[in-house]
Formats: C-alpha cells, sequence, structure tokens
C-alpha cells in the first residue's frame, strides 16, 4: 500500500482516516474499455479487475490511460456519480490535486535557467521580510524539494463537516504561508525530507515576486499554452469543473439516531455530500489544477523528452532525496519510484478533496500511466491503496 501512504502525505487536507465507505451499488459497476481487439489480452483484463478493486474500495469511478508496448488504451470502471449508473466519461475533466507540483516546479526551474532565481538563493532574497522566519537559511531548491522543514499548512485547513460548510471560501497565499511558517519547523532546514504543501505555495509566491505576474499566468504561459494542454486549466476561485466530467464527495453526519444500551444498536446514519464544486484557492500552486488523463500524458512525455526543460535544467529536477518510503526519491517536484519488476517511474501523485490521481512514466516514455478516480469519501479511505499500487504496477510491468 505504498502509493495511499505516499497519497496521504500528499494531499491538502490531511486528517484521521475514517473507516470503508460504501456508496450504492452502482458505484462498483463493471469495468469497460475502448472496443479493441488487444483488450482481451489477460494484463489489460487484470488491470481493470484492479480498476473494479478500486471502485469497491473507496472510489465512486475511475479511469486510466496506459501506454505500453502494443499502444495507447484505456479502461474504466464505476460510475460518474454515486448512485447513478453512467460511466465516468472518457477524458473526463477532474480535479489533479498535487500533480499541480509538477507544473509549478517547471515555471520556476525555467525561471532558473533564466538566471532570474538560482536554486540555492535564500528565500529572503525574494520574500518579504516576516513572511517565512527562517527564510535565511531555506533555499528555492529546499522548496521545491521539501527539505525545507516547514509545517505543512494542510494540517490546519478544515476537515470533515466544516469542510463541507467552508469549501467555497477563499484563501489567500501569503497568510496560508505565515500560519504555517509560524509554527515549529520539522527539523532544520536542508537536514531531511518531509512533504509540504506550505512549500509550493510558496513556490507560487516565489514566480510572483520574480516576475510581477500571477503564477496561474506564468504556469499558463510557459507549461500549459506551449503544449497544446486545452483540457487543462488554473481554476483560481472558479469552483466549477468545465467539461465532462465525475463526481467527488465526502461523508458527514446525517439525521439518524443511536439506541444506546440495546443489543441491535444501529450506528448513526452518513450521508455523501457532492463536494466537486469547490474553491481551490486553499491548494493553490500546490494543487490546484484541472486536467484529463490525455494532457497528463502529454506533460509526462514533453518533461521527460525535454521539452519543457533545457538538459540542465531537467538534471537539477531529478536530483532526489530519499523519502523515506522504499523506492521512492523525490526531486524537484518530481517523484522517482522504483517498481517490483525493476522499472523506474518518474511523475507525481495527486490527492485534493473528491479526488485521486496518478501520473507517471518511464525515463524512455515507453510505458505511461495516468488514472484518475473520483473518492466516495474524503480524506481517501485506506482502502484505495491497494488496488491503486496493483494498477501502476499492472500498467508499467504487466
Amino acid at each position: 500500500m505504498r502509493v495511499v501512504r505516499t497519497l496521504l502525505t500528499c494531499v491538502l487536507a490531511t486528517a484521521v482516516v475514517v473507516g470503508a465507505t460504501t456508496m450504492p451499488a452502482a458505484a462498483a459497476s463493471a469495468g469497460t474499455a475502448d472496443t479493441n481487439a488487444t483488450d482481451t489480452n489477460a494484463g489489460r483484463e487484470r488491470l481493470r479487475r484492479h480498476l473494479e478493486e478500486l471502485t469497491r474500495a473507496a472510489a465512486v469511478g475511475a479511469q486510466v490511460r496506459v501506454t505500453d508496448d502494443s499502444g495507447t488504451w484505456r479502461a474504466r470502471s464505476g460510475t460518474a456519480r454515486g448512485g447513478g449508473t453512467a460511466p465516468v466519461p472518457w477524458e473526463g475533466r477532474f480535479r489533479a490535486g498535487s500533480i499541480t507540483k509538477m507544473f509549478t516546479a517547471v515555471t520556476l526551474l525555467q525561471l532558473a535557467g533564466e538566471g532570474r532565481v538560482p536554486l540555492d538563493d535564500p528565500l529572503a532574497r525574494y520574500l518579504p521580510r516576516g513572511l517565512v522566519p527562517d527564510a535565511g537559511r531555506i533555499t528555492v531548491r529546499m522548496v521545491l524539494q521539501h527539505t525545507s522543514g516547514l509545517h505543512d499548512l494542510a494540517r490546519d485547513l478544515p476537515q470533515g463537516e466544516e469542510f463541507v460548510r467552508t469549501r467555497f471560501r477563499h484563501y489567500d497565499k501569503a497568510p496560508l504561508v505565515r500560519q504555517a511558517a509560524a509554527k515549529p519547523a520539522d527539523f532544520p532546514p536542508g537536514t531531511d525530507y518531509a512533504y509540504s504543501n506550505t512549500n509550493y505555495v510558496i513556490a507560487g509566491l516565489l514566480i510572483e515576486r520574480i516576475t510581477g505576474r500571477s503564477y496561474a499566468e506564468e504556469v499558463r504561459r510557459r507549461v500549459i499554452e506551449p503544449l497544446n494542454l486545452r483540457h487543462t486549466s488554473v481554476p483560481g476561485d472558479s469552483a466549477t469543473l468545465p467539461g465532462p466530467h465525475a463526481h467527488g464527495y465526502s461523508q458527514v453526519k446525517g439525521s439518524g439516531t443511536e439506541r444506546d444500551g440495546s443489543r441491535d444498536r444501529q450506528p448513526a446514519t452518513r450521508r455523501h455530500v457532492d463536494i466537486t464544486k469547490l474553491n481551490p484557492s486553499f491548494a493553490s500552486s500546490a494543487g490546484e489544477i484541472v486536467s484529463t488523463p490525455g494532457d497528463l500524458d502529454k506533460l509526462l512525455t514533453s518533461l521527460t523528452s525535454g521539452k519543457l526543460l533545457s538538459q540542465a535544467e531537467l538534471a537539477e529536477m531529478n536530483r532526489t532525496v530519499p523519502t523515506g518510503e522504499p523506492g521512492t526519491e523525490y526531486g524537484l517536484g518530481l517523484k522517482q519510484r522504483r517498481l517490483s519488476c525493476g522499472r523506474t517511474v518518474v511523475g507525481h501523485t495527486g490527492g485534493i478533496p473528491g479526488y485521486a490521481t496518478l501520473a507517471f512514466t518511464t525515463r524512455d516514455r515507453s510505458r505511461r500511466m495516468v488514472l484518475s478516480a473520483n473518492l466516495a469519501d474524503w480524506p481517501a479511505d485506506p482502502g484505495i491503496g491497494a488496488p491503486l499500487d496493483k494498477v501502476l504496477e499492472e500498467a508499467i510491468c504487466g
């Protein structure tokens, strides 16, 4: 269950994970795939079974795009809505969560390549005094690599019913950073690794201070538009998902009672709230981007083939540190993971209320996988981990 451990430390709202959830029966419907003769091979059948396991475990639906030796193909399972019958739309949009960090890191690395922000410069050179108390010792590289030691602002965001009530609230980056940076650090700068969304909200602020333009504008200008990612957007305060999409949910207390002391005691009822619409400004440059499997696949291929970064910049992005997870290391906005078959993949995971995403490729781009699951609850149930691992392993190693 390595993926779920990684995913739950990369999400933009962390909390105690609740027990397994159950959606209406239609949520775990049989998997389907493109009508293609090669879909009948055993590996693809196994992958579809893993998707079905995923929808039974903790997701309403899921879609995956895979490129392997026989070409590119897709599969899906479950439904677009809880209790519905319509399948997850092919190439439907979703909230990509922390995969946003790849976009933000590429933008900042391009600025570094232009000589506008050396990676080993201290934050104090760019940020307002007092915003980050230890800004003189924390470098740009530490922020991109999660070695700053800064407290993760996600720990302080609303959870559960409070999140559902306040999910349309607007957040500004600077106050989020100021609040998190005022908390005790996890360790002295540069001495260890700990995933912290605070780092990438700071990265967004750095982009704005250096360029004089919003981080969203720079990401669009430097990544989205050059790659013609037509279905990828930086939503800002926009709460809606444009175009076809599946829906994500959170469980909250319903109108039920418990019969204390009774042998047939019934649990208090819970209801699923559709949280597809939310203001993602709490995630900003750490996790707000909306995308599709096809667009994220194009990002992976363009990034690893050198279309976005120079050879020197890409080498910096791939300089990794151990994360504490076996076989997993982290570069500058890029995860590296060694799979059971010996193949190494790079990419990122993403989690944000309602959605979980994986996007990985081998360095030679011969095998790639992008998966999005619309979740039955938030935080994601740990039961999501095993099938996610199986899908990744089957897509890359099968």
